[in-house]
């Protein structure tokens, strides 16, 4: 469901006085709609579309051209097309218990005769199923016009259930809409057109008359009106590729202004509050020499940033982004040191016990050297241990909690929370961050969101709206890029040799699959570990994946890390945050099936110790020009900036993360990577919206307010959900 649809799935609007206006035509039953009977409207509902409103952003996927014909023997294998022609034979036929009818169409006797042995000479018109007055529809020597997608079927152009149009009649362009069972797409076309004609001028708009005149805007009515019926005088073709008329344009603005106004009353929803200011000194300076390295100029300048953050009562929110290996965890402890020098404690969220395990090993060393109490709460905990870490955490016993969702439970109480630290912000939901952060006290704690997926500054604005940013670009010195290739999946031979060479320089090996059981169309865990098993022995080869216990992880990571297992097979629960030093190279089977930032990540797994490594992207064939483009991408530059920025441009934002992200993939109109301006313009709009009316309160915003609780409403459900 688009957010447009959603955020005016209601379209009475709350007035001031918090009563309901009067039922409009969009809150008319969907069966109120020519055609859609019970039966029909059952189905419709079946899918979400109840209401006149909902039907009308049921949008078209295409168009069907229907303006000129095309001869019998132009027609092609797969082509929507309009013919003309002769009824040359038409019969009923008996099939499976009811009667099916065929009918043969010739060329107009005046219409040119094709050259050589090109082209169809006849087309066949079927129907499995036949209606009455099919018959009388198709008489021999009479001539019709039907439309409908060609089938090359024995060397026969047939249409199978053609639309059957008036001979005589203009030529129109007929939206095409997606399918729904049970819902014949003829009374499909005749309830949305109903639907367009009776209500779409009560279509609410969140831009209000005196702006949408200031910019040019039209209503979204009129919008919406001219997308499902599209004027055959302008109609271009090429919009069914890339939707580019004024009228999506105009829906994408509308779009994006709903973003913005919900995101800014967002950020002041996550501004509110007061927070305890932390004093910068002596505590930033000792714990930036605390560090067994010199810590980078980019990590000195994104201390500098989020320190003086902290000393602010107004709650920090920031964004701390940087490529994969610049040393953002080094720059969240000294954060974590400012803090527990004032007396307060922090907490630092991971996405997976997995992660959160790690970050407490990697940690404890620095912890120690910091001074600080360090304890990890996770769902794996015993009954005892759970007990234990609770009275800790609530009573000051303890200066820095890792964990996972499991410190979202209503059970968890801060004696003092004063910072809460979020690793790979984009798996967890602002309503999280918010349940997390009131625990324990009437004062908001700093937040402290890391990625290592950088993201180009505009989207990070929309992802991330109301966080500033701060950003590492340069790595630690010392660091070596690892040698990416691309090897066909034909050439295991070259896998394995390559596997063979570093692990005999003492490394270590990530495979990593799309999944954990293979398929036909899937390399799973369960077949490679076979095949690396067959190759390098049981004792030398483990598997890891979502599957196994908690337990079972830990134990098959440390004994990685101590060599005992020297290859380990796993899924993306490998992707981010795993520290193995000695890991010199990185599999990754499918690799087309991932993202370039997933890939990137999963990269930056190995060479941490500074030694020469190795990435091999294995890829099956053919291999689509788009996804060659991507690995080739990832072979070719080692700056995950740039990367992003390459990710962006292939395959959108919504694949930024490999998978799609609550929020800024739900665009159903915008493109990110190509509407810039019309962002930054949207932008300006919801400024102008808030400034001059923070609550929406105003009668002019009574559509913008009520459309942006419901997006608020759904984002919220969307992200307790998981």
């Amino acid at each position: 469901m688009s957010k447009l649809r959603a955020a005016f799935a209601t379209t009475r609007l709350a007035t001031s006085a918090g009563t309901e206006e009067e039922p409009t035509l969009l809150d008319h039953p969907v069966e109120t709609l020519p055609g859609i009977g019970p039966t029909t409207g059952a189905y419709l509902r079946k899918r979400g579309y109840e209401s006149v409103g909902d039907l009308l952003w049921l949008l078209p996927r295409g168009y069907d051209d229907q303006r000129l014909p095309t001869p019998i023997h132009a027609i092609r294998d797969g082509d929507y097309v309009v013919v003309e022609g002769v009824v040359r034979r038409a019969r009923s036929f008996p099939r499976g218990g009811h009667m099916g009818f065929e009918a043969r169409l010739a060329a107009p006797e005046e219409s040119p005769e094709p050259s050589g042995q090109d082209g169809y000479r006849e087309l066949k018109l079927m129907w499995f199923r036949a209606s009455p007055g099919l018959g009388r529809r198709f008489v021999e020597g009479e001539t019709v016009r039907v439309a409908g997608t060609v089938h090359d079927y024995r060397g026969t152009a047939t249409i199978a259930h053609p639309e059957s149009l008036a001979a005589d009649a203009a030529g129109t362009i007929e939206p095409r809409y997606p399918e729904i069972p049970g819902v014949r797409r003829k009374a499909l076309r005749r309830a949305v057109r109903a639907a367009v004609d009776r209500a779409v001028a009560e279509v609410p708009d969140l831009i209000p008359p005196a702006l949408r005149a200031e910019v040019g805007a039209g209503t979204v009515g009129e919008a919406l009106a001219a997308i499902h019926i599209p004027d055959p005088a302008t109609f271009d073709a090429q919009d069914q590729v890339e939707p580019t008329t004024p009228a999506h344009r105009r829906l994408a603005l509308e779009e994006l202004v709903l973003w913005e106004v919900a995101l800014r009353r967002r950020r002041a929803t996550e501004r509110g509050g007061v927070a305890r200011a932390f004093e910068i000194e002596p505590a930033v300076s000792s714990a930036s020499r605390a560090f067994p390295f010199r810590l980078t100029e980019a990590q000195q300048g994104a201390v500098a940033e989020v320190s003086e953050s902290l000393t602010k009562e107004t709650p920090m929110r920031r964004l701390l982004q940087g490529d994969v290996g610049c040393g953002k965890t080094a720059v969240a402890m000294v954060a974590c040191a400012q803090v527990a020098a004032g007396g307060a404690q922090a907490v630092f969220l991971a996405p997976t016990e997995l992660l959160a395990d790690q970050h407490t090993e990697t940690l404890r060393a620095t912890a120690e050297e910091l001074g600080l109490r360090l304890g990890l709460f996770t769902g794996a905990l015993s009954k005892d241990q759970r007990r234990s870490m609770l009275d800790r955490m609530a009573t000051g016993a303890i200066d820095l909690v890792v964990g996972t969702h499991a410190l979202l439970s209503g059970e968890i109480r801060f004696a003092d929370l004063g910072l809460v630290i979020v690793d790979e912000q984009h798996r967890f939901g602002v309503a999280q961050r918010l349940r997390l952060g009131t625990r324990g006290s009437t004062r908001r704690p700093h937040l402290l969101v890391m990625t290592a997926t950088p993201i180009p500054r505009s989207l990070a604005l929309v992802l991330y709206a109301g966080l500033e940013l701060s950003t590492i670009k340069a790595k630690p010195p010392g660091r070596v890029p690892a040698t990416t290739k691309m090897v066909s999946r034909t050439q295991r031979t070259t896998v394995f040799r390559q596997l063979e060479r570093a692990l005999g320089a003492g490394g270590r090996a990530f495979v990593v699959c799309p999944a954990i059981s293979s398929s036909e169309e899937l390399i799973g865990v369960d077949r490679t570990y076979e095949e690396m098993k067959a190759r390098f022995g049981d004792d030398r080869v483990g598997q890891i994946h979502g599957r196994l216990s908690g337990d079972e992880r830990r134990a098959l990571m440390q004994a990685f890390r101590e060599g005992r297992i020297q290859v380990l097979v796993g899924t993306t629960v490998l992707e981010v945050g795993v520290d193995i030093p000695a890991a010199n190279i990185m599999v990754v089977e499918q690799a087309e099936r991932f993202g370039l930032a997933q890939l990137h990540q999963l990269r930056g797994r190995v060479g941490r110790a500074g030694q020469r490594s190795a990435c091999l992207l294995t890829f099956g064939e053919p291999l689509s020009a788009e996804a060659e483009a991507r690995l080739q991408a990832l072979c070719d530059s080692n700056d995950g900036f740039r990367l992003a920025e390459r990710d962006l441009e292939l395959r959108g934002p919504g694949h930024l993360f490999g998978y799609r992200q609550s929020g800024a993939s739900g665009l159903q109109f915008a493109n990110l990577a190509k509407d810039q301006g019309l962002l930054e313009e949207a932008g300006d709009l919801a400024d102008r919206i808030i400034g001059a009316d923070p609550d929406l309160s105003a009668p002019e915003h009574g559509a913008a307010r009520s459309a942006v609780e419901r997006w608020e409403r759904n984002a919220a459900v969307r992200e307790d959900a998981g």
